[in-house]
């Protein structure tokens, strides 16, 4: 596993480390802690709740979820708006976001044990699925309205199927893509809200959550952080 981390995810921290590290940069900037809301743009699996520590140290009850599978912002500019108006007032929004794949014990890229399982799992799974269905020449793309979002994540596969299955290795290259695709969309809907930030700082922490066989410490692979105030 070290091995491949080191390899492909070079900067990649552990968990406990991005969360020393973000609230050491909170406290340094003068934040109100219990002012600040956080949300996530993670994939809906279970295996991304990793921060709730956080639960205690921010406002609300736990992160709004902007997600959907794969970590695509699902809510849109609705569930935007509604998440940027529960900010407590003078307070502080912070959104982590990013897509997620798994590096098992053995340094296999795209799978990981979860607890109680017997063999290992596919991780990201929404992200595998969509790029088994692309390795097919037939290809086209889902229409089912009761899985309207593994379709949109086949579609944004898609549009960079060449160089996908052209490289090594296809299911860290999609979750690069993905990784630009959420930062992408996230920044698109936050320029479609922004009238509503009033008085607002915002704190942008994006990368790849980089999930482990689960008697490890998962890890991040940090791309971007910012503040910004309107």
């Amino acid at each position: 596993m070290n091995n491949t981390l080191s390899e492909h995810f070079s900067t990649a921290q552990s968990i406990t480390d991005l969360k020393t590290q973000l609230i050491n940069e909170l406290v340094k900037r003068r934040y109100n802690l219990q002012s600040i809301l956080w949300a996530t743009s993670f994939c809906s699996d279970e295996i991304n709740n990793l921060f709730s520590p956080f639960n205690d140290l921010f406002a609300g009850l736990g992160p709004f979820h902007l997600g959907g599978i794969s970590g695509l912002p699902f809510a849109g500019i609705t569930g935007m708006n509604a998440f940027i108006s529960h900010v407590p007032k003078n307070g502080a929004a912070m959104i982590l976001y990013g897509p997620h794949i798994g590096v098992s014990n053995e340094g296999t890229i795209g799978q990981v044990q979860r607890q109680n399982q017997h063999s290992l799992t596919t991780c990201c799974g929404s992200l595998v699925a969509a790029l088994e269905s692309l390795e097919h020449s037939d290809f086209k793309p889902m229409e089912n309205p009761l899985d309207y979002q593994q379709a949109l994540v086949q579609e944004h596969l898609y549009q960079h199927r060449s160089a996908i299955l052209e490289d090594l290795y296809p299911i860290k290259k999609a979750t690069d893509f993905t990784y630009e695709a959420i930062h992408t969309y996230l920044i698109k809907i936050i320029e479609e809200t922004k009238k509503n930030y009033e008085h607002l700082e915002l704190i942008l922490v994006g990368g790849v959550v980089i999930n482990t066989d689960w008697t490890k410490e998962d890890y991040f692979d940090l791309r971007n952080l910012e503040f910004t105030q309107f």
